[in-house]
Order: structure tokens, then C-alpha cells, then sequence
């Protein structure tokens, strides 16, 4: 290609990701034809998130999970013990693992907590890069020492996923880690030196950035300190939330059992104290630096005014997608084995006693999503960082 087509390509990839229009997309039929036809079934999922832990080093401001405050609080530790010890063993994860593998999931997301707290997590990752699975493995940082970070590319994840809330001091600030912000530079930098040292091109570098009332007014700055990192995305989402309200109607909206996770979005409401023209006017500076420093970047949902911005955080009711198509097309996995849709109080079965498969499709979940599409929306699902795909506007609902 000569270099007026690759600016061509470039531009029109820019502008179909800042419509949330992606390679994904093409792939809509396998959850859009059975959320039409097939009532409440699915076919094989696109993708999982494994939860390993939910312990984590860090106790970001806007995390919705309990127990990372309780390790930073330093209180109940007898409790964080005991829920260390409920979490799925190695052997247990290699054998879901295996399972879904074997139904054909395409993509699998290792999280937690901070994933890099198990102390088994090398042996996980090897396990996976073995399958047919595209491996991406979500982290603070933290843990990317030199020797670390050379041994995680060794084994070839497809992606890393690094969180940053802001530069240098907004960071540790925001992740009431102080220190955080130099030691997750110094781990990109590892890996790119681990990868220049091995001579392989992965795991592929992409940067996560929550936007929230702390960092409103400074987010594009990010950019400016890793112009030189050589990361391959910035994605900045909005804050997910939700109220009481919201989870209460939400409950009252699915006939199933209520099964509560160790995760409260109710999240506090300075938090969510934003100005629109504050964050347009960062988006702005964001994508002037975007162009600059070539860095791709992406805003998730992709909102392009003030009011928008400002309605997303101060609006309840206000949702950038007024469907959702997530339980056809993924699933989630928690550290004690339980498989559910979402941030959504709902569990439909646990590994430790049914097969991935054998849940997949089981009436709980055929319940789940028949409810789901009579809605369209709960309630609950307002702020959820699932719905920030354009495309799924123009979708059809139909039946």
C-alpha cells in the first residue's frame, strides 16, 4: 500500500471505532439470530472473563469490590483469608479451561483483583496459551518487574490490559497507591523490553482509563506520558454506577433467586460530580493528542457532547444503548466458580458442580435472558460499560 491508502485505511478504521463499530461487529449474527429466534437460548459464546481473585493491592476510589478496601483498611482479615482459600484451584481453573475451550469461545479475559496476587498465574496463562483461545490478562501494573514481565511474554498472551486513572500523582491518589503510577511505567516499559529481547510482537499493549469526577479535568494527560511507551490503544470509559433504586427494581424485574457478589456499585456520589464542558473540552485535548502522538484511542460509550457527558454521571435514567445483547454473547466467571451474565445479581450455576456447557443454556439463564429482552433494559443496566457499542442502536429487536 503506498502511504495515501494506509492514511486512508487509518482514517476509516478511526472513524468506525469512534462509532463503536469494530471487527466484533461482523460477528453480531451469533448472538443477534438466537437473541430474535431461539427464546432465552444462546449460541456458543464469543467470549469469558475469568475472575481469579478479588483480592488486589490497590483500593481505587471508583472499584465497586469490597475486599480490596478491607486489605487496604487492614480490617477483616480473617475473612479475606477465608475467601482466599474459597477461590477455584488451579486444577480447577485448567479444567474450565478446557471446557470452554472445547465449546469453541473465541476470546477469554483474565482478571480480578489483581490477577498477579496468585501466585499460580504464570502456570494459568501457559494452560491457556495453549488452547485456541485468544488470551487477554487485565492488570494494575503493579507486578510487571523485569523478570515477571519477561517470563508473561514468553508466553505469548494475545494482550495486556493496564489501568490508568490519571497522571502520575492523580493516579496514586485515585488508586490510594503511592508509588502505583512509576512502578505500572516502568512495567510497560519491561514488557517491551521483554518483547525487543525475545523478538515477538505480543502480548499487544492496551490501556484502560476510568473516567470519573476525579479525573475530569486531567484524563488527556495520560497520553502525554505514554507518547513514548509504544502502547497500541488508550480506551477512555466512563464510570459504571448504579442506585439503590435502581437495584431494587432491578431484582423485583427477574424471577430468579437474588445471589449478591462481593461488589457494591453503589458508588459514592462525588464520584459522580462532573461538569460537562470539563470533560468535552478533555476529550478534545485527547484526541488533538491522539493525532500527535499516534496513539488510537477510543471513548466508551463513544459520547460526543457536553450534555451527553454530564447526563451520563447525573441522570440516572440516562443510557447510551436502550438494549442489550451481553448475555448472548459472554459470560462472566467469579473466583468461587460462580457464572453470571454481569455486574447483575443473578448467579445460573458454578463450575465446581456443572460444566460451562451444561450452564450456558440451563432454564436460569434462558429465564435471565427471556426477562432481558422483554425489558430490553433493567434498570441496573443505565451505566453499564456493556452498553457502549453504537452498533447495537441500529440492531433490530424483533419477536
Amino acid at each position: 500500500m503506498t502511504n495515501d491508502e494506509n492514511t486512508v485505511l487509518d482514517d476509516m478504521k478511526g472513524w468506525l471505532r469512534d462509532r463503536g463499530l469494530t471487527k466484533s461487529n461482523l460477528k453480531s449474527y451469533k448472538y443477534w439470530v438466537p437473541y430474535t429466534v431461539a427464546r432465552g437460548k444462546a449460541w456458543t459464546p464469543q467470549s469469558v472473563t475469568m475472575e481469579l481473585t478479588l483480592r488486589c493491592n490497590l483500593s481505587c476510589q471508583m472499584c465497586p469490590l469490597d475486599i480490596p478496601r478491607m486489605m487496604h483498611d487492614k480490617t477483616h482479615p480473617d475473612y479475606i483469608k477465608e475467601r482466599q482459600r474459597a477461590e477455584l484451584s488451579t486444577e480447577e481453573i485448567k479444567r474450565v479451561v478446557d471446557d470452554i475451550a472445547a465449546m469453541g469461545v473465541e476470546d477469554m479475559t483474565i482478571t480480578g483483583g489483581e490477577v498477579f496476587l496468585r501466585k499460580d498465574v504464570f502456570e494459568i496463562v501457559e494452560h491457556i496459551t495453549k488452547t485456541p483461545i485468544h488470551l487477554c490478562v487485565n492488570t494494575n501494573g503493579w507486578f510487571l518487574r523485569p523478570d515477571e514481565a519477561r517470563r508473561l511474554v514468553s508466553l505469548k498472551p494475545h494482550a495486556l490490559s493496564i489501568s490508568i486513572d490519571g497522571p502520575d500523582d492523580l493516579h496514586d491518589e485515585i488508586r490510594r497507591g503511592k508509588g502505583s503510577f512509576r512502578r505500572l511505567l516502568e512495567g510497560i516499559r519491561n514488557i517491551q523490553a521483554a518483547k525487543q529481547e525475545l523478538g515477538v510482537r505480543r502480548p499487544k499493549i492496551g490501556i484502560t482509563v476510568t473516567i470519573s469526577a476525579l479525573n475530569q479535568h486531567r484524563y488527556s494527560e495520560v497520553l502525554d506520558w505514554l507518547k513514548d511507551t509504544g502502547v497500541d490503544t488508550v480506551d477512555f470509559d466512563y464510570m459504571f454506577y448504579t442506585t439503590p433504586e435502581h437495584d431494587r427494581e432491578t431484582e423485583q424485574m427477574i424471577p430468579l433467586p437474588v445471589h449478591k457478589k462481593e461488589e457494591d456499585q453503589d458508588l459514592p456520589m462525588y464520584l459522580r460530580q462532573v461538569n460537562g464542558d470539563t470533560l468535552f473540552e478533555e476529550a478534545e485535548k485527547a484526541k488533538k493528542k491522539s493525532e500527535e502522538y499516534g496513539i488510537p484511542i477510543g471513548f466508551g460509550p463513544p459520547l460526543t457532547t457536553p450534555d451527553q457527558m454530564e447526563r451520563r454521571f447525573l441522570d440516572d435514567e440516562y443510557a447510551f444503548v436502550e438494549k442489550c445483547f451481553y448475555p448472548w454473547k459472554t459470560f462472566r466467571i467469579s473466583p468461587y466458580g460462580d457464572v453470571y451474565s454481569c455486574s447483575i445479581d443473578v448467579a445460573f450455576g458454578n463450575v465446581r458442580q456443572q460444566s460451562v456447557r451444561e450452564i450456558w443454556n440451563n432454564d436460569s439463564y434462558v429465564t435471565f435472558r427471556k426477562a432481558l429482552k422483554k425489558r430490553r433494559l433493567f434498570p441496573k443496566c443505565a451505566k453499564c460499560c456493556a452498553l457502549n457499542n453504537e452498533f447495537w442502536r441500529y440492531l433490530p429487536t424483533l419477536g
